[in-house]
């Protein structure tokens, strides 16, 4: 252990201040500082796959890695914020925007009531544009069980939701038509 230490020492004292000059150069001076710690994780991790003499090009190329893979995150995160923005602009007028944040209010209400892993089926259905085929590969599940998983986690949606629904309606009724004493 204390050889694969001072290994890792001495790649970051050699190296280090060229792979932040380059990360800064992909992704800002912000966000450098965390990449330049991923790439040294990854050399920990990985230090017996570099090979003497090779250790400045290996790890240029875990921070070129790292940094498409952050720019692939942030596009992604981009896009769905621009989704969720275009799909939230009211069609007509304060009415619908008041109407809209209930609505949205009652489905967070209603996905909180369920379990993590039916929230997870049901936002990577409904959220990200995945075919069934490609939300069962994330979620690490067959084909067949991720569609059975989606059938029972709707139906506690629905369940959910309903009885968010009915709540609400029950509130509002005791509030306008208050019982007399």
């Amino acid at each position: 252990m204390q050889g694969r230490k001072e290994r890792v020492t001495e790649l970051f004292r050699r190296h280090a201040d060229d792979i932040h000059a380059y990360v800064t150069w992909r992704v800002g001076r912000q966000d450098a500082g965390d990449v330049v710690g991923e790439v040294f994780l990854v050399a920990w991790r990985s230090l017996d796959k570099v090979r003497a003499g090779e250790e400045r090009a290996w790890l240029f190329g875990v921070a070129r890695t790292l940094v498409l893979a952050r720019r692939r995150q942030d596009a992604a995160a981009t896009a769905l914020d621009e989704r969720m923005a275009a799909s939230s602009v009211p069609e007509a007028g304060p009415d619908r925007l008041a109407d809209d944040v209930a609505l949205r209010d009652q489905v967070r209400r209603a996905l909180d009531a369920l379990g993590m892993r039916d929230r997870e089926v049901l936002v990577t259905a409904a959220w990200f544009d995945l075919t069934p085929a490609e939300a069962a590969r994330v979620l690490g599940v067959s084909r067949p069980t991720y569609a059975v998983r989606l059938h029972r986690a709707r139906s506690r949606f629905r369940t959910a939701y309903e009885q968010v629904v009915k709540s609400e309606y029950e509130a509002s009724s005791a509030i306008g038509n208050p019982v007399t004493v």
